[in-house]
């Protein structure tokens, strides 16, 4: 399970299973075994490269310490899928180059700005916006949303030359992607209080302390989602069991949020606060699919 979840195998995991949630929500085919490789292993190594200097030097907690263990299988990991996420980039850019050079400008946008916001956020390793401790989870929640609810979307639609098929939908499942991601970034920050303390980085525990952190920033905004969700599923009229589905992730982020009064370890957050990333995609995915 370490080597896992330690390896950011899960995030890839997180990430492909988003995508489709994103996909069936907006009412687009799939995009195929290629598309969602390339953005397994994207997520995969963008997540890797924030652990590369531990890989040598060590850290503070047990996920910084096992990679200082497997360092130097870790490096070879990551220049092994740095590798295949070049050669399946060239390939689907050999299969679609016709349609890449008729794209609009507003499409090559929305394909630049996520990945360019991503570099901006490890900067040079002492420079980036992952400094800035309140914006943080903000960056990270505008990267995600983006690579598995624009993507999804945006892809599809340079495939088959057509249209979004609602623009309110998908700026509104952009928006709460975005906000969903940010709130468990900001959760996960709890982790790293002591460290971000000492290093004068300023997140959202540091400024407010963890109480006012959970119930009066987290909390706050979970429940405006779900209340959010079921005016906007009651005024689509979404059945009883869609709307059921859909606020099972907002219920187990509420309750993660009072088991995070205590103590919790690093794996703790990985596999379950993270892992909400996988119960949100799986609820909505089933909702759309079969109800």
């Amino acid at each position: 399970m370490r080597a896992f979840f330690y390896g950011n195998w899960g995030y890839g995991l997180f990430a492909v299973a988003l995508c489709i949630e994103a996909a069936l929500q907006q009412q687009v085919a799939l995009n195929g075994p290629l598309y969602h490789a390339i953005t397994f292993l994207a997520v995969v190594v963008f997540y890797n490269h924030a652990y590369r200097g531990h890989a040598t030097d060590g850290g503070n907690d047990d996920r910084a310490r096992w990679y200082a263990v497997h360092g130097r299988t870790q490096r070879g990991v990551q220049l092994v899928l740095v590798a295949l996420l070049a050669i399946c980039c060239a390939w689907a850019i050999h299969r679609t180059w016709e349609r890449l050079l008729g794209m609009g400008w507003h499409h090559l946008v929305l394909f630049v700005v996520f990945p360019a916001v991503g570099a901006a956020y490890y900067g040079n390793g002492k420079v980036g916006l992952r400094q800035v401790g309140w914006l943080k989870p903000f960056v990270l929640g505008f990267v995600w949303a983006g690579v598995v609810t624009v993507y999804p979307v945006l892809v599809r639609c340079l495939l088959d030359g057509s249209a979004v098929p609602d623009v309110g939908v998908s700026v509104r499942l952009f928006f709460k992607n975005m906000m969903f991601v940010a709130v468990l970034a900001v959760l996960f920050d709890i982790k790293d209080h002591a460290g971000d303390h000492r290093n004068s980085l300023r997140t959202f525990v540091v400024q407010r302390g963890l109480r006012t952190t959970l119930f009066r920033i987290v909390l706050p905004l979970t429940l405006l989602g779900l209340v959010t969700f079921l005016g906007y599923g009651a005024a689509s009229g979404f059945s009883f069991m869609k709307i059921l589905l859909n606020t099972v992730p907002f219920i187990a982020l509420v309750a993660v949020i009072y088991a995070l009064r205590k103590r919790r370890s690093i794996l703790y957050y990985l596999v379950v606060v993270d892992g909400l990333m996988l119960v949100k995609a799986v609820c909505g995915s089933v909702a759309m699919r079969w109800f």
